[in-house]
């Protein structure tokens, strides 16, 4: 949580008015799609910048100084808070794209679809090989994303952290599988997209991906959640001084790019 809100930070505002393009890049290397296509992805990505900004951006905000605020010697509550409220920029941001998603579709042609199908594929595939060749580390993501902002963990956090780690209950194989099944399924829904009912039909399988797999799988990822907020925790409290100055200090670049953002699109 804390991770992605740095990652997407917002890091500069220069960046962030340039993130339409970047938004429309990636979806026009789904498929071979025509110059009107092409254009009405760009239409598409420009208003879901527009729309967050006005909408979630000042939610972000609000998020960071929760953090900066946070009460260092009882943070669970505030980290619970901050969880649930970063979790709904992120379905409400996935539930703008439904609408264009099925109007964008619906008139896209077989060769379009099977391309898209393909493009899916080739991202599980290449996706595959990064963690083969890479390896997967918990502890390492711990530590890179503690230090995006800007807490370098010690050695007896790390230790401790690990510990925490051993009820971490793995869940890659199987979500991967959820999801490969959730894309081809999807694809084949692309294939009717001439059908009457296919917008229904659409608008409730998009819903669907927020509650993928049966209920002992969903267990298993609310537990896994319950302890990386946990583990916030336990970094926040057994933090010393230096490391809390530098993440208010991480805290206030993002802070203040984020005020450069609203001011200059003059959102209140």
């Amino acid at each position: 949580m804390i991770f992605s809100m740095s990652s997407c930070s917002i890091a500069g505002s220069w960046v962030y008015e340039r993130l339409d393009n970047y938004l429309a890049d990636y979806f026009k290397e789904f498929a071979n799609f025509s110059q009107e296509q092409d254009e009405e992805i760009e239409i598409i990505s420009t208003e879901f910048i527009n729309w967050f900004s006005e909408n979630e951006l000042i939610k972000v905000k609000v998020i960071l100084e929760k953090l900066k605020n946070i009460n260092l010697q009882n943070p669970e509550k505030e980290i619970s808070s901050i969880y649930r409220d970063a979790e709904g920029i992120f379905t409400r941001s996935n539930f703008y794209f439904k609408s264009p998603i099925i109007s964008f579709t619906k008139e896209i042609n077989e060769v379009q679809i099977d391309e898209i199908g393909f493009h899916f594929r080739e991202l599980r595939e290449k996706r595959k090989k990064e963690r083969l060749e890479n390896g997967y580390s918990l502890i390492d993501n711990y530590i890179s994303g503690f230090d995006r902002v800007g807490i370098k963990l010690r050695d007896d956090q790390i230790d401790e952290i690990n510990l925490k780690l051993e009820s971490h209950i793995e869940v890659r194989e199987e979500w991967s599988n959820l999801q490969e099944q959730w894309i081809e399924e999807f694809i084949q829904l692309l294939k009717n997209n001439k059908s009457s009912d296919y917008e229904a039909k659409m608008s409730t399988y998009l819903d669907s991906l927020e509650e993928l797999g049966e209920e002992k799988f969903r267990e298993k990822i609310d537990k896994n959640e319950l302890l990386a907020q946990e583990i916030i925790s336990f970094v926040f409290k057994s933090s010393n001084e230096k490391q809390i100055d530098s993440f208010n200090r991480s805290l206030e670049v993002y802070l203040k790019s984020i005020n450069r953002i609203l001011s200059k699109r003059q959102v209140n």
